[in-house]
């Protein structure tokens, strides 16, 4: 097992799973960090989040949904819908800030508001986190402790590539327990010579050919490897409103392959069974 940790394999049978996950927050929250603008915005993450919900029920998938605190707040009756149409409710934080830019009061404060809300609305114990832009890097560990303190039992905030915003190279690859006894679940990677290479939704799988997506999801299945893919709801909605006001490196990365995302989405959706992280660590087909 790679770097001696104890890691998840697939069992091969004629299904093979993706760990699918959706981070539920609106187009402007990564475009603009400061929550004073975000009520002077189109709020349009229902768009996106239904499309999204009518496509797994057509094919009976599911999928942890990682909820923005501020969208939970905005729109319960869509966090309602999510979870009764049979998917994992977890948390994306609640105003989408960098955990290595918090206290950890400010972090513990964030989480728990995150928690209780999700947690009022579906009568839930919310026991999935993903960090706001995979914020948990070496400056932000500490947060894995809080997150154990807080009932958190699976994580999937740490990348191990490297990131102008995130990523630890280092890290293990695949699913691993940290010592405080949580589950992490890194985004999938492809170990190649030149280092970590990304095959995990988001912006990667909107860059890369569909082509080189469906070779890449089947690599990792072929070496046994879990795959861990994630998508935001805005990335299939190619009408959203352009804010100009950010980097024009950011900006590209932000709108680039939109119109064309959907349909590449609904392909993995017809090749592949995808599965959520409570269900996928609580099958017992896998060790």
């Amino acid at each position: 097992m790679e770097n001696g940790q104890r890691s998840f394999y697939y069992k091969m049978n004629n299904h093979h799973q993706v760990i699918l996950t959706i981070d539920v927050e609106d187009w402007y929250h990564s475009l603009d960090v400061n929550p004073a603008n975000w009520t002077s915005y189109e709020q349009r993450v229902d768009y996106g989040t239904n499309l999204i919900l009518d496509f797994l029920s057509e094919h009976k998938s599911t999928a942890t949904f990682f909820i923005l605190g501020d969208i939970a707040k905005r729109n319960p009756l869509l966090i309602k819908k999510i979870f009764n149409h049979g998917h994992e409710i977890a948390s994306h934080g609640y105003a989408h800030k960098f955990i290595y830019n918090q206290t950890a009061t400010e972090f513990r404060d964030d989480l728990k508001k995150s928690i209780d809300l999700l947690s009022d609305l579906t009568g839930k114990e919310i026991i999935s986190f993903r960090a706001p832009y995979f914020s948990i890097t070496k400056e932000s560990l500490w947060a894995i402790d809080i997150l154990c303190e807080e009932g958190i039992k699976y994580d999937s905030s740490i990348f191990p590539i490297i990131n102008h915003r995130y990523g630890m190279k280092d890290n293990p690859r695949l699913p691993h327990k940290l010592k405080c006894g949580i589950w992490e679940f890194p985004p999938t990677t492809i170990k190649t010579f030149l280092g970590n290479f990304p095959n995990s939704g988001g912006v990667y799988f909107r860059f890369f050919p569909m082509l080189l997506n469906k070779y890449l999801i089947s690599l990792s299945i072929n070496r046994q490897e879990p795959v861990v893919f994630y998508f935001h709801p805005w990335e299939f909605d190619p009408d959203q409103p352009r804010l100009n006001r950010n980097l024009s490196f950011l900006r590209f990365r932000h709108y680039y392959g939109l119109k064309n995302n959907f349909n590449k989405f609904l392909s993995v959706l017809e090749n592949f069974e995808t599965t959520s992280l409570f269900h996928i660590s609580n099958n017992k087909r896998y060790v």
